[in-house]
């Protein structure tokens, strides 16, 4: 069965720093839509606290306050709590980071109305992606080089990993990360990300964060199984997921936005999943289990870069269950699986490979938005039904396939998502981050076949609707260019 969503445009003007209200009673959908709509973020005593070297002491900071992220930063055997509406530069004339060793713990637990706010030093109107490296958080939890993954950040040596899955590392929630993901000068690629957590167990769930403009990758997940929920990654140069090392945790309501920006990787992806970026193919094997995923690539908005041509790539012997989830604006394809190994996990056996009740739009290239090379899958490898069968028979769920997949919708109206209010300046017409289904005919997601973590919302993909989408109260802010934090 399909199911037609009808939903108001809502245009709201944001009011801060230079951006303007201008809300009358026929745009109003609630009795304070300013409070819900990104029309507020938070004000702080720009007067700032230096923070340097290795904090080893349990240590807050303060509401209202701005400190400044002087190289390195190290937390180590403490607990660093971030109390609300606290703003965290990143110094942009050195390698700045924040690293939270497995030794410690961060408590950074924002509000809607009073986010965290990390972003780069420079003033108002000069800030840039890459101006600052992004925060690390390490755990216990275990991952596939022995729970024991190697970091280096700016010549500064850490290990994650250990052999508690259920651990945690904190609390993560309503938090931005502005304009970092600065590769470290050691050439780390496992740090090259705004937010990377590494073996963090399933004691801790990341949830309301936003990051934006990051000069590498978005969110990354090496080893560990924490659960990630409510994640806007808008406008990463490179990937917006990142999942790895042996992940092995749940992912829901993520949404990777790639609008008028540029990348310097050919052929790139919105989400990649693969076993081992480094080290060794060993187990434990990435797979991770996600829904209501919505990736928009690089032909959904004007502007942006070509190159974003592919939603999710699995390789390197990684795999992943893949639900519910919306896939659109891509000019190669949606789904694309790299290796033999991978088509090897279409069958039924362990870490089976499951991509179902999903929907795709706007893929130029495949219509099915799925390929490998070549299109017949190679001897017995694949779940085919016959010798010409190929991974179109797979995930339509052609009859005679022995494991094909349920549910995956290939034919949507004409327009997808809704392009006019989501594309474009952000900053002086808040879009409308929502579906609107007078050009958009999601058929239903399934739940059946997830676990206890997954909240049942009743559409595809991450975008919902206008009266309780996540991405709508005010700690989503699209003025973080202009935006003057002082009071």
């Amino acid at each position: 069965m399909k199911r037609n969503y009808f939903f108001v445009a809502i245009t709201m003007w944001i009011a801060t720093m230079g951006c303007q209200k201008n809300l009358n009673d026929n745009q109003l959908s609630h009795d304070r839509i300013g409070e819900e709509s990104g029309l507020m973020n938070i004000v702080v005593d720009c007067t700032p606290i230096v923070l340097s070297g290795t904090i080893n002491s349990n240590t807050t900071l303060l509401t209202g306050k701005t400190y400044v992220l002087d190289g390195v930063v190290d937390v180590k055997n403490a607990t660093l709590t971030i109390q609300p509406g606290t703003l965290i530069l990143g110094k942009s004339s050195v390698s700045s980071a924040l690293v939270i060793d497995r030794t410690a713990q961060i408590n950074a637990v924002g509000t809607a109305t009073n986010p965290i706010v990390f972003t780069s030093d420079k003033s108002p109107g000069s800030r840039a992606a890459g101006d600052w490296l992004g925060v690390y958080i390490m755990g216990n939890a275990p991952n596939n080089q022995s729970n024991a993954l190697a970091f280096s950040i700016e010549g500064n040596s850490y290990t994650a990993g250990g052999t508690s899955l259920s651990s945690s590392a904190g609390s993560f929630q309503y938090v931005q990360v502005h304009f970092a993901g600065k590769p470290s000068s050691t050439g780390d690629e496992l740090s090259k990300s705004a937010l990377s957590l590494a073996s963090v167990g399933s004691g801790m769930t990341i949830r309301n964060i936003q990051i934006t403009n990051s000069l590498n990758d978005g969110l990354t997940l090496w080893g560990g199984s924490a659960g990630v929920k409510e994640i806007f990654a808008f406008k990463s140069h490179r990937w917006d997921f990142a999942v790895s090392q042996g992940y092995r945790g749940n992912m829901q309501s993520l949404f990777g936005f790639k609008d008028n920006v540029s990348t310097t990787v050919p052929n790139s992806t919105s989400m990649y999943i693969t076993n081992n970026l480094r080290g060794a193919d060993n187990a434990p094997y990435t797979y991770p289990v996600v829904s209501n995923l919505t990736l928009l690539g690089g032909t959904y908005s004007s502007g942006s870069d070509a190159d974003f041509n592919r939603g999710v790539t699995i390789g390197l012997n990684g795999s992943a269950r893949i639900y519910n989830s919306v896939i659109e604006g891509f000019s190669q394809y949606g789904l694309f699986l790299a290796d033999a190994n991978i088509v090897s996990k279409t069958k039924i056996g362990t870490d089976q490979l499951i991509y179902s009740y999903n929907s795709s739009h706007d893929i130029t290239a495949n219509p099915y938005f799925a390929q490998i090379a070549p299109l017949t899958w190679a001897g017995t490898d694949g779940c085919r039904f016959n010798a010409s069968g190929t991974m179109q028979n797979w995930i339509e769920g052609t009859a005679g396939v022995a494991c094909q997949q349920a549910g995956n919708q290939f034919s949507l109206l004409s327009t997808g998502y809704y392009k006019n209010s989501m594309c474009g300046d952000k900053c002086s017409n808040f879009p409308n981050l929502y579906i609107d289904a007078a050009t958009t005919d999601l058929e239903d997601p399934e739940y059946s076949v997830l676990g206890g973590f997954f909240d049942h919302p009743q559409y595809r993909g991450a975008l919902q609707s206008s009266a309780n989408t996540w991405l709508k109260n005010s700690w989503v802010d699209f003025c973080i260019l202009t935006r003057n934090y002082c009071e």
